[in-house]
Protein backbone atom coordinates (compact mmCIF):
# COMPACT_ATOMS: atom_id res chain seq x y z
CA UNK A 1 0.00 0.00 0.00
CA UNK A 2 1.00 3.30 -0.75
CA UNK A 3 0.66 6.34 1.32
CA UNK A 4 -0.74 9.11 0.07
CA UNK A 5 0.76 12.50 0.78
CA UNK A 6 -1.36 15.71 0.56
CA UNK A 7 1.68 18.39 -0.49
CA UNK A 8 0.06 21.86 -0.65
CA UNK A 9 0.74 23.63 -4.29
CA UNK A 10 3.16 25.88 -2.69
CA UNK A 11 5.53 22.70 -1.47
CA UNK A 12 5.24 21.22 -5.27
CA UNK A 13 6.35 24.71 -6.67
CA UNK A 14 9.27 24.24 -3.99
CA UNK A 15 10.19 21.07 -5.06
CA UNK A 16 10.14 21.65 -8.88
CA UNK A 17 12.51 24.88 -8.42
CA UNK A 18 15.08 22.63 -6.03
CA UNK A 19 14.73 20.06 -9.05
CA UNK A 20 15.83 22.60 -11.75
CA UNK A 21 18.05 24.09 -9.59
CA UNK A 22 19.84 20.46 -9.14
CA UNK A 23 19.49 19.49 -13.05
CA UNK A 24 21.68 23.04 -13.93
CA UNK A 25 23.83 22.07 -11.43
CA UNK A 26 24.60 18.36 -12.25
CA UNK A 27 25.19 20.55 -16.27
CA UNK A 28 27.69 22.95 -14.66
CA UNK A 29 29.50 19.70 -13.23
CA UNK A 30 29.32 18.27 -16.46
CA UNK A 31 30.56 20.89 -18.27
CA UNK A 32 32.95 21.69 -15.87
CA UNK A 33 34.79 18.45 -15.77
CA UNK A 34 34.69 18.20 -19.69
CA UNK A 35 36.70 21.45 -19.79
CA UNK A 36 38.96 20.39 -17.08
CA UNK A 37 39.94 17.27 -19.63
CA UNK A 38 40.63 19.48 -22.39
CA UNK A 39 42.51 21.91 -20.54
CA UNK A 40 44.46 18.76 -19.29
CA UNK A 41 45.17 17.99 -22.69
CA UNK A 42 46.45 21.40 -23.54
CA UNK A 43 48.67 21.52 -20.96
CA UNK A 44 50.04 17.92 -22.25
CA UNK A 45 50.34 19.47 -26.05
CA UNK A 46 52.16 22.96 -24.36
CA UNK A 47 54.43 20.72 -22.55
CA UNK A 48 55.35 18.72 -25.63
CA UNK A 49 55.96 22.30 -27.94
CA UNK A 50 52.85 21.12 -29.52
CA UNK A 51 49.83 23.40 -30.21
CA UNK A 52 47.19 22.82 -28.02
CA UNK A 53 44.33 20.92 -29.72
CA UNK A 54 41.29 22.80 -27.79
CA UNK A 55 40.46 26.62 -28.59
CA UNK A 56 38.14 29.10 -27.03
CA UNK A 57 35.37 27.91 -29.73
CA UNK A 58 35.77 23.97 -28.53
CA UNK A 59 34.94 25.38 -25.08
CA UNK A 60 31.59 27.70 -26.47
CA UNK A 61 30.36 24.46 -27.97
CA UNK A 62 30.84 22.55 -24.73
CA UNK A 63 29.11 24.68 -22.62
CA UNK A 64 26.50 25.03 -25.41
CA UNK A 65 26.11 21.54 -25.44
CA UNK A 66 25.48 21.37 -21.68
CA UNK A 67 22.84 24.43 -22.18
CA UNK A 68 25.03 27.01 -20.44
CA UNK A 69 25.10 29.31 -22.75
CA UNK A 70 22.78 30.74 -25.81
CA UNK A 71 23.53 30.20 -29.76
CA UNK A 72 24.63 33.73 -29.71
CA UNK A 73 27.23 33.35 -26.64
CA UNK A 74 24.94 34.86 -24.12
CA UNK A 75 25.46 33.00 -20.72
CA UNK A 76 22.32 31.59 -19.76
CA UNK A 77 23.27 30.93 -15.83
Amino acid sequence: MTPEFNISENAQKVFLSHENVMILHAHALACHCECLGMNAENSLAVCRNETPPYSTNEYFLIMLKWGLVSDDGKVII
